[in-house]
């Protein structure tokens, strides 16, 4: 039917049954703008939403949606979504949400033009800056020692620090770099559909299968698989990633023969695996196969001497974003920026940016266009000035405890503490901590 209105109004339009047919289409030909349905027969419009921006596809997408599904079209809209339809489909709002797609496409054709050298280098490839700390430095030290050989990577760090682009640069530095890079969100992959999009299946294989599907390992054959978030793959599908990962062959699902793959494993976490495993959530013998080499992604309030140059380098990206032309930062609203502790990590500090240039009116950003920073409460039992108002043993004790809920950042503990730092270095030399 949509289809049919398409082409009555003037459109070219090509008609995908799934998922993995959007995939090919979108592979093989350019389009102008992309119109998904939520729920799919093979996925969902998100994961397509998700696999677009992987491969840097700038297209409006536009979701449509039955009643009760609004607050996940809006899920939607946050990973980049233009806009959603709630069905049933009214043509005139239709024609409208299409029209301004297509609009905001022709500008930001345009943006790119007169400004694309700002966010991609000569090659077109994304530019990226690397910070320079202590912590970053060594963190890049272990990714290219890591990158040239096949070993699998183990990427630990808090929500936000840059987890996948650790892995990317991975597979950059590597021997497969000209090989595909496919990205998997372990989160979205619930116990039945987790083995369909990992290995793969066959036309008739269960109900919705309609068509034959080639699962992420086949995917990424010759490459790099990146799991995202692997601590929360359902635990059968544990044991189907072991057994793929010893014996390099997989399965798709409504098959009786094995497939061989060749791809390298890269997983990232933001939890301590090895209480999963204690709690019987993880699998001890899959965790020891994915952590051959371990690298940390530190968070951003442990590398503050690098927050100038990530600033510097959203604010270019915003730039080009949302066609403004800020070239100068405050320095009250950068110390403000180097003192705040960034629970977020650095998808906390772009968003942070992109606001602030949206609402820049000439070429300088100040604190009057910065949103309001708000920091994590302090727990009830550090309200007190430890120095007042409890023994030697007690104040060594909840300093000590402050230092483990920060990770131990002194800053962030003194916060906690509410002392400043100077008054906590010199109870840390005090008790010898």
């Amino acid at each position: 039917m949509l289809q049919k209105w398409f082409e009555k109004n003037g459109f070219s339009a090509k008609w995908c049954t799934g998922m993995v047919s959007a995939q090919e289409s979108l592979s093989r030909s350019a389009y102008d703008i992309v119109l998904s349905d939520l729920r799919l027969p093979d996925g969902d419009g998100i994961m397509l939403l998700s696999w677009m921006n992987e491969r840097d596809l700038s297209l409006p997408v536009i979701i449509m949606t039955g009643y009760g599904e609004i607050q996940t079209a809006v899920s939607a809209i946050k990973l980049g979504a233009f806009d959603f339809l709630e069905k049933p489909i009214n043509p005139s709002i239709l024609a409208e949400k299409i029209e301004a797609a297509l609009r905001g496409r022709k500008s930001e054709k345009n943006s790119e033009r007169g400004g694309r050298q700002t966010k991609r280098g000569e090659n077109g490839v994304r530019r990226t800056v690397e910070g320079r700390s202590p912590l970053s430095t060594r963190m890049y030290s272990f990714i290219n020692t890591v990158a040239p050989t096949s070993m699998a990577v183990m990427l630990i760090g808090e929500s936000g620090t840059g987890k996948e682009h650790a892995a990317r640069m991975i597979h950059d530095r590597s021997l497969r770099a000209k090989a595909p890079f496919v990205a998997v969100d372990c989160g979205s992959l619930s116990m039945e559909l987790a083995p369909s999009e990992l290995f793969g299946h066959k036309r008739g294989a269960f109900t919705s299968a309609i068509e034959d599907r080639t699962g992420f390992f086949a995917e990424a054959n010759g490459g790099t698989l990146f799991l995202d978030e692997v601590g929360n793959l359902p635990h059968g599908v544990q044991v189907q990633l072991l057994r793929a990962l010893q014996e390099k062959k997989i399965r798709p699902v409504g098959t009786t023969s094995d497939l061989e793959v060749d791809v390298r494993i890269i997983t990232a976490t933001n939890e301590n695996l090895e209480k999963a495993i204690a709690l019987g959530r993880f699998r001890e013998d899959l965790f020891h196969r994915l952590n051959e080499f371990i690298i940390e992604v530190p968070p951003l309030r442990a590398c503050r001497e690098d927050i100038p140059l990530y600033v510097e380098h959203f604010v270019a990206e915003a730039n080009v974003e949302l066609d403004k032309q800020v070239k100068q930062i405050s320095g009250e609203l950068l110390s403000r920026l180097e003192a705040y502790s960034w629970p977020g990590n650095l998808r906390e500090l772009r968003n942070v940016i992109r606001r602030a240039v949206l609402f820049s009116n000439g070429d300088s950003l100040t604190m009057e266009n910065l949103p309001l920073l708000r920091e994590k409460p302090v727990e009830p039992d550090m309200r007190e000035d430890v120095a007042l108002t409890v023994s030697p043993e007690e104040e060594k004790e909840k300093i000590v405890q402050a230092l483990e809920k920060a990770g131990g950042n002194k800053s962030r503990a003194a916060l906690l503490l509410r002392i400043d730092r100077k008054t906590l270095y010199n109870k840390l030399r005090k008790y010898g901590l």
